[in-house]
């Protein structure tokens, strides 16, 4: 894999489960993956466009309102997956368009993963529901797991 590798924590962690992002992030940050650059700050696209650019891999991590709700629910999905759901929506900053407009740029990582929590609750407030808490182990679990996957690939020089 050519390219730096990032965490991208999306959300609002004073909008209760819409933080899930931040808070799974933070969580990746504290493990210290070496190689791995962790960004929290994200609020609008061309943060987003900053913060993934250049990398081989990015990780985008985000809170989803889906119907029928499941909240605490992890997926990983591909950026046509939430284009064209009915059901899946990200909260925050829209990561579908930031890629478009990146293409355009030229300033898309190499590899983009998504992953999302089911939300329950975007309310005002700090602190994830109890759901969506207990999913951040599993999120975090993924996130690590797509790193050391390309980081094992016949691509890592």
């Amino acid at each position: 894999m050519t390219g730096p590798i990032v965490v991208i924590g999306l959300g609002n962690r004073y909008r209760r489960d819409d933080g899930v992002g931040i808070v799974a992030a933070d969580e990746l940050d504290r493990l210290g993956l070496n190689g791995v650059r962790v960004v929290t700050d994200v609020v609008e696209p061309m943060s987003l466009l900053e913060a993934w650019s250049g990398a081989g891999l990015a990780v985008v991590i985000d809170g989803a309102a889906s119907t029928p709700p499941a909240p605490g629910r992890v997926r990983r999905c591909a950026l046509s997956d939430v284009a064209a759901s009915d059901g899946l929506s990200s909260h925050g900053v829209d990561v579908v368009g930031t890629h478009a407009l990146g293409e355009a740029l030229g300033r898309v990582p190499r590899e983009l993963v998504l992953l999302t929590v089911d939300v329950a609750d975007t309310g005002h407030g700090a602190g994830l529901t109890p759901a969506v808490q207990r999913a951040v182990p599993a999120v975090v679990g993924m996130a690590v797991a797509e790193i050391n996957r390309r980081r094992k690939g016949p691509s890592v020089g």
